[in-house]
């Protein structure tokens, strides 16, 4: 009897938990390590348009729900994966919505506490854009994480979320930005926490939240979520055809001194403060193609505070950073990039293509002297005809050997010396081939094999290189320090076990590496594998 009341008390719990997606409110914002990602990408590659929500994450509750309703009318979208996220995200949703008209005022907890294990060979590859390092300087073997996450409900156009986390150790964790807690090597820190608002088709998002535009995940040539959340105003406006994405955020500040950033003596030492712009357009002309084009514009001013003609979204930031009012301090000057999109399904076929312009030689006699400063990514999937639902797919991603990098550190595409674009960074390619499966709607195995090259350019160089007479050099560009090219072979396999309640992740990573750092050494064998347990309560 005691042990039926027990399986009771637990069943009732999942039911609860699992009803939590449906009674979450439209405007909340998923996290980005949310496993429905992982789904709603999987689902795209089987075929079904339905399911690319968007170019700019995280995704509101709202146009998750949206895209499901519409996926089950598509008949390349049924199936099992489909079958789980319109269970989390759809069951009981109408009954919630309309119960929440008549409570508009109430406040929701929830948590999530993870465990993670990671075993290292030979030392440590990850992140890609750092060196090479030992074991000691790698992901520690054990990180416990625990979140609370509290938000109100105001009524269908307004929510407020926080959530505070604490990491039992911030080493080669890119994400963190506060300082270790006390004398131990643990983060105490709020990872999320931002007021929403909506009028009409426009919505307004204020205070600290992770964004990645136009990629693959947290991964984007243009604004990644590789490094740590930003504290920003977002507006996006959305029709049956367009979308319209704008931010304005406060990336870290920026110090220079003639010893470290080869400045004139005369300067003397002097704090940057550093803002990002960035606004989009999405042109949807059907549910299988996708078109985008944007601007980004990293500012810096001594003193602080905000040009406001580059927080106004309306006004193109190229005819923007000419305004003879601006200043004409070269640390002051504006970095700006412009990108484009194209993402599409034609049948089995999933396609996408990216394209990032840090800069473009127009005249004859730069092209002469200055090399272009590009990034893209190239991808395709095809979605086998077997009875399990398989895909295979292709990927190259290319970031140039000056891209990123600017004359001062103040203008360098960084946040806190972590890339605010690609993980590969500056001087690197990368191109895999990897199958994904799913066994079953909430299991996910994939496995990849991919050739990773990098030259001697890192993200967090200072003096930053200067890219002058490099036009026509080989890519990737090795000299100085660094005198050779390094390369690898790398394979990797996961296993995922997507529960919206108790997601488990199994990795496996292997690199043979030739020319580590860029350095003309032996060829090496790095190993790496992680196990991460979470347990998710009303979550998110």
């Amino acid at each position: 009897m005691i042990t039926g009341r027990i399986l009771g008390a637990v069943a009732t719990l999942l039911i609860s938990s699992t009803g939590a997606a449906a009674a979450q409110h439209p405007l909340m914002t998923l996290p980005l390590d949310d496993p429905a990602y992982v789904q709603l990408d999987g689902l795209v590659q089987l075929g079904c348009g339905s399911a690319r929500i968007s170019a700019f994450r995280p995704f509101m509750v709202k146009d998750v729900r949206a895209a499901l309703r519409t996926a089950k009318g598509e008949p390349a979208c049924t199936g099992r994966v489909l079958d789980v996220l319109t269970g989390r995200f759809l069951a009981d949703s109408v009954a919630a919505d309309s119960a929440r008209l008549t409570d508009a005022h109430r406040v929701r907890l929830g948590g999530e506490a993870s465990l993670q294990g990671t075993a290292l060979h030979g030392g440590e590859v990850e992140p890609l854009w750092e060196d090479v390092r030992p074991t000691s300087t790698g992901t520690p073997p054990a990180v416990g994480l625990a979140k609370v996450r509290v938000s109100f409900d105001g009524g269908p156009n307004v929510a407020l979320v926080t959530e505070a986390y604490g990491e039992t150790s911030s080493r080669n964790d890119p994400t963190v930005r506060a300082n270790q807690f006390r004398s131990t090597s643990g983060v105490l820190d709020f990872s999320e926490a931002y007021a929403t608002g909506k009028l009409g088709p426009v919505v307004i998002s204020v205070g600290r939240g992770r964004e990645a535009w136009i990629g693959d995940g947290l991964e984007s040539m243009v604004l990644s979520a590789n490094g740590p959340a930003l504290d920003r105003i977002s507006v996006t406006a959305q029709w049956t055809h367009f979308e319209f994405k704008a931010l304005i955020a406060e990336l870290n500040d920026v110090v220079l001194s003639p010893a470290v950033d080869s400045v004139p003596d005369s300067l003397g030492t002097s704090r940057w403060h550093r803002m990002l712009a960035a606004h989009a357009l999405t042109w949807r002309p059907s549910h299988k193609v996708e078109l985008t084009v944007g601007e980004t514009a990293l500012i810096p001013k001594q003193g602080g505070g905000v040009d406001l003609n580059f927080a106004n979204p309306l006004m193109v930031y190229q005819v923007t950073q000419n305004d003879r009012g601006r200043t004409t301090n070269p640390a002051g000057n504006v970095n700006l990039t412009a990108f484009g999109s194209v993402r599409a399904n034609l049948d089995r076929f999933s396609l996408q293509g990216d394209l990032l312009i840090d800069d473009i030689q127009i005249d004859a006699a730069d092209r002469r002297t200055f090399p272009d400063l590009l990034a893209y990514n190239l991808r395709a999937t095809y979605a086998l005809a077997l009875p399990m639902p398989t895909s295979i797919g292709l990927q190259y991603r290319r970031v140039g050997s000056f891209t990123y990098l600017e004359s001062f550190y103040t203008n360098t595409w960084q946040q806190y010396d972590q890339p605010v674009g690609s993980e590969l960074g500056p001087d690197a390619d990368q191109g895999r081939a990897f199958v994904d499966v799913w066994p079953l709607g909430k299991l996910h195995v994939s496995a990849g094999l991919s050739r990773w090259r990098r030259g001697s350019q890192r993200i967090f160089t200072r003096p930053p290189p200067a890219r002058a007479g490099h036009a026509g050099d080989p890519f990737p560009y090795a000299t100085g320090d660094r005198p050779d090219v390094q390369s690898a072979w790398m394979g990797d396999a996961s296993v995922e076990w997507l529960d919206a309640i108790i997601p488990l992740t199994l990795q496996f990573q292997a690199a043979r590496v030739d020319n580590v750092n860029n350095l003309p050494t032996p060829a090496a064998t790095y190993g790496r594998f992680q196990l991460v347990a979470t347990y998710r309560f009303r979550y998110p």
